[in-house]
């Protein structure tokens, strides 16, 4: 039998990102990190809002492949 991790809406994912105008921390929370992973994966990007109301995009970094 395997126990199943329950997670809440107030449990939050930190990637240590900060708002650039404010400089708060920016937190993803659980619920919504499928959704932001997704759009990383789909488009290179996603977009965080922060509670000072600054939207803030986050890229996906690539690493170069050396020859």
């Amino acid at each position: 039998m395997s126990a199943k991790k329950q997670t809440n809406a107030d449990d939050v994912v930190d990637k240590e990102l900060h708002c650039v105008t404010c400089g708060t921390r920016l937190y993803v929370s659980v619920p919504q990190a499928d959704a932001v992973i997704a759009s990383l994966e789909r488009t290179g990007a996603a977009i965080l809002i922060c509670v000072c109301g600054q939207a803030q995009i986050i890229r996906r970094k690539l690493k170069k492949m050396n020859d």
